[in-house]
């Protein structure tokens, strides 16, 4: 049976960030602000009455 103090240095260890877990994360942004831009284009041109 582990120690609590083992258990919490277990927990403590971090795993390295990935360079394509930052292209993911950078992606993902893009990609929700762009989805943002076009909802709000759709909804000025056809809720609002927008020209």
């Amino acid at each position: 049976m582990k120690d609590v103090h083992e258990t919490e240095a277990t927990c403590e260890v971090e795993e390295p960030w990935l360079p394509i877990e930052t292209k993911l994360v950078v992606g993902s942004v893009i990609a929700g602000v762009l989805t943002l831009i076009v909802l709000a284009i759709l909804v000025h041109m056809f809720l609002l009455g927008g020209h």
